[in-house]
């Protein structure tokens, strides 16, 4: 399975190191965001046997949202459903390949980092650099993602 994903950036002739850094980064996590949702995509193309009968007569219908944090930010995923038009039965494959997560929204990466933040920096200093480094998603202190 191969993704191409591409960026294009304007960064003005006049900007500074800093400035050319921050849109490097905003603009590489952009490109991951996008990378994660074809990832996701071209996985869920290679899932075309209907898990109940076997048939390969499916029939994508509609899409379900997904929202998880992930250690480069925020992605919203549409995940396909499909119905297979030999037995009728209909399912999301992209659920098995999010059931390591047991129905979380944030990835291990993400869960990781805040562990070793939270364990490291007090709660205001840890969420401060977590942020920075995601693009905003950080951790409440109730364990629950939260947009910064």
């Amino acid at each position: 399975m191969q993704v191409q994903v591409s960026l294009i950036l304007d960064i003005s002739a006049r900007a500074s190191v800093t400035e050319m850094e921050q849109q490097i980064m905003h603009a590489g996590r952009e490109g991951m965001r996008q990378a994660m949702k074809e990832s996701v995509r071209a996985w869920e193309k290679q899932q075309r046997c209907c898990p109940h009968c076997g048939s390969q007569e499916l029939r994508v219908e509609g899409t379900v949202s997904r929202r998880l944090q992930l250690l480069f930010g925020p992605v919203r995923l549409a995940l396909r459903r499909y119905r297979c038009q030999q037995c009728l039965y209909r399912w999301c494959p992209a659920r098995s390949l999010f059931s390591g997560l047991h129905q979380q929204r944030i990835s291990p990466g993400l869960r990781q980092a805040a562990i070793l933040a939270g364990a490291s920096w007090l709660y205001r200093q840890a969420t401060h650099l977590l942020a920075e480094l995601s693009g905003g998603a950080v951790l409440q202190k109730s364990g629950e993602p939260k947009k910064v």
